[in-house]
């Protein structure tokens, strides 16, 4: 029983030299900080290798290849609005309105709708001239249809109810009278 005695007093002993076994909450707790922090650097060194070398320069390098597609981008919406430049040059050559002292006089380019002057409707309401064209250009796989309307608005000293239409070669020449006795 002595010796049953001395081993549970060495055992009592040896405990209270060592202090983490009173504590056991800070050893969890450092415990647990020491693997945080070993799981930080593994990952940031990894995540900084990654990093670097897709910025490596060279062959197959990230930053050069988003440089070629970002110049790639800007090269086509530099073209789609040349192109748009150009469609609004076209469609502001499609008509024309030119005043004098008795009439004015509006010319409609009829290439723009297939050269059919059946494709453009002029309609007044009040004094409000509107010029609506249309145009179905139709190819093997598809079909493209073109509409233009242009509004005009005169004062009280044009009489829209006597305009005239004629045809001059490519173009539809609408006529509106001016009143001159309102002018006075």
């Amino acid at each position: 029983m002595e010796e049953n005695q001395k081993t549970e007093e060495t055992v009592k002993v040896n405990h209270e030299h060592h202090g983490e076994c009173r504590h056991p909450i800070w050893k969890c707790i450092l415990s647990g900080l020491l693997i945080f922090l070993g799981a930080f650097c593994a990952f940031y060194t990894v995540a900084d290798w990654h990093f670097k070398s897709m910025m490596r320069p060279g062959i197959g390098a990230f930053p050069g290849r988003m440089e070629h597609m970002m110049k790639k981008e800007m090269r086509a919406m530099d073209n789609m609005f040349a192109e748009e430049g150009r469609l609004s040059k076209k469609a502001g050559n499609i008509i024309h309105l030119k005043q004098t002292k008795d009439f004015y006089k509006i010319a409609i380019d009829l290439r723009a709708f297939d050269n059919n002057e059946n494709n453009v409707q002029v309609t007044t309401s009040g004094n409000i001239l509107t010029v609506n064209g249309r145009s179905i250009r139709k190819s093997k796989h598809n079909e493209q249809i073109s509409e233009f309307q242009q509004q005009y608005m005169f004062g009280s000293n044009v009489k829209l109810s006597d305009l005239t239409k004629s045809t001059e070669g490519n173009y539809l020449i609408i006529t509106i009278p001016i009143n001159q006795e309102d002018e006075d």
